[in-house]
Order: C-alpha cells, then sequence, then structure tokens
C-alpha cells in the first residue's frame, strides 16, 4: 500500500496547497477517517508553517515536541481530526482542530488551561466485559463509564489523556451545537426540537436558525452556551 498520495487527490479537509508539490504523505489508520482528518506532517509544516519541508517537519514530530490530547505523538503520519488538541510547549502553542464552512480543518487557539480536556461524540453505546457500559466515540475512544444515562448523539466533556467525565452535553431541545455537516456546516446554532424517526430513516434536528438537519451532521457543544471559543484558526 502506498505511504504517499498526490496533492491533486487529498481530501479538501486539508489545508495545503494543491500546487507546487506532486506528492504529499498519506495518514496512518488511526482514530479518524481519512477523509475527515489531516496527517500531523501537513498540519506542522502547511498550516503552522514550523517547518519547510517534510524532512524539517518529520525532525520536529520525531524529537517529541509535539502532543495530541495530552499524549507525545511520533508518528509523522497520524491522523489528527476534529476536536483534537494539538500542543506544542516549548513554543507555547495550543490549538483545537475545528472545521470551516468549507469544510476545511482548521485550528483554533485554545488557552492552555483548557488544553487539558476534549470535547467527544458518543457515537455507540454497549456492555462490555463484567455488564458494564462502554461507550465509543468520534475520535475512537472507548470510555468505561457507570453513568446509564449518557446515549448516543449526547457530548462528553472529558479529560486528556485520562478521559474521565467531566460533564455530559445530552442531545436535546435548547442545547447548543457546531454543524459538521450539511449545507450549513461550520455554524453555531441551537437545537429547537429533535424529531425521533419511527423508520429506518435517521433522526433529525430543527435549528432556532430555521434550517432542519440529520443528527450525524451536528455536534452538541454545552447545554446553553458553546465551551470553547470557535473564532480564529491557523
Amino acid at each position: 500500500m502506498s505511504k504517499h498520495i498526490k496533492r491533486l487527490a487529498s481530501p479538501t479537509t486539508w489545508k495545503q496547497a494543491r500546487k507546487g508539490s506532486i506528492w504529499s504523505v498519506k495518514s496512518s489508520p488511526g482514530p479518524h477517517p481519512v477523509k475527515e482528518s489531516v496527517p500531523l506532517m501537513v498540519i506542522v509544516r502547511d498550516v503552522l508553517h514550523l517547518a519547510d519541508t517534510s524532512k524539517e517537519a518529520r525532525n520536529v514530530i520525531t524529537r517529541g515536541l509535539v502532543e495530541i490530547d495530552g499524549k507525545i505523538v511520533k508518528d509523522y503520519k497520524r491522523a489528527v481530526g476534529f476536536m483534537d488538541t494539538l500542543s506544542i510547549k516549548e513554543t507555547g502553542l495550543f490549538k483545537r482542530v475545528l472545521l470551516d464552512k468549507a469544510g476545511t480543518l482548521v485550528l483554533s487557539d485554545v488557552n492552555p488551561n483548557d488544553a487539558g480536556w476534549k470535547l467527544v461524540k458518543v457515537t455507540g453505546k454497549f456492555i462490555g466485559k463484567g455488564g458494564r457500559i462502554e461507550l465509543s466515540t468520534h475520535d475512537g475512544r472507548v470510555i468505561p463509564t457507570d453513568q446509564k444515562q449518557i446515549k448516543r448523539g449526547d457530548t462528553l466533556k472529558i479529560t486528556v489523556p485520562g478521559q474521565k467525565i467531566i460533564e455530559i452535553y445530552p442531545l436535546a431541545k435548547d442545547t447548543v451545537v457546531y454543524v459538521i455537516g450539511g449545507s450549513h456546516r461550520g455554524s453555531v446554532t441551537q437545537i429547537k426540537e429533535v424529531n425521533v424517526s419511527r423508520s429506518y430513516q435517521e433522526n433529525t434536528v430543527e435549528s432556532k436558525d430555521n434550517f432542519t438537519t440529520t443528527v450525524s451532521n451536528i455536534f452538541v457543544l454545552g447545554k446553553s452556551s458553546g465551551e470553547m471559543r470557535l473564532a480564529g484558526g491557523a
């Protein structure tokens, strides 16, 4: 399997120049799908401009200077995706990965005090060994819990890298959500109503901004106000 991908064929989520070079790096299999993530090397070189070449970017990464969600990452092909926190403490750089209206992953400044937690969307719920509830999340985590009220579509505020649940934000009326798909992608709105489908079709959400989208297109940010500043970006 090829370790590289042509720049012209790279996903639209990648914020890199399409011309000037033929090849780019291909993401390693990881917590985020290829089309919804960016290789760490592309972020260091093309987004943060901490290096001019791929060799220089790999050197920054393999020296253990970069942390993702509180863990040092030395794999330059590591997939970085929505809501991940990227830190380079030597330079005082703390960023969170968000999504703009064009569908491009962008980096937003985050306060160093907030870099120790992140928001994750619950994508699955099942019973593990010993009858304990286990939750799967949008970033590939499996979180054991005893809190039965958590359901698919809710958002959890967790510590990183420890993944202790700090807060639960339910998918419910009046909660603030970030639209991550569809024609309103990149906007922040408030839920007016959650419509539960009685057929095979996906549940939908009515926004107070007068549009309707599917549950898979939204990410809950908080109960009444967003948990983070969404402005800015690299």
